[in-house]
């Protein structure tokens, strides 16, 4: 499944997180599953907050990676399925609510 690059990004509300080092480990409370990100993985967490689609998400880290456009957006993308596939983001839609 591949979602578009313009869909918007938040953070499931239902989670617990927390930074450790250059970390992120995100603790999901329905299952008890832990979840660690890498320093990338972290810094993409960080910047996901309801308002930026991947290709923003993307741009960023062009910004603060030496990364070409392209690759930015495909990894941008594939950890943002990752994560919803983990339940860890949801989109949000054109009417501000939260998709599934």
């Amino acid at each position: 499944m591949s979602t578009p690059a313009a869909v918007v990004w938040q953070k499931n509300p239902d989670l617990a997180w927390r930074e450790i080092d250059d970390e992120t480990v995100i603790i999901s409370p329905h299952d008890s599953v832990m979840h660690e990100l890498n320093d990338t993985g972290s810094f993409l967490w960080k910047s996901i907050d309801g308002k930026k689609s991947a290709a923003e998400l993307a741009e960023l880290l062009v910004e603060n990676y030496q990364v070409a456009p392209d690759v930015a957006l495909s990894d941008a993308q594939a950890l943002l399925e990752e994560m919803s596939s983990r339940k860890l983001v949801v989109t949000v839609s054109a009417t501000g609510g939260v998709s599934p």
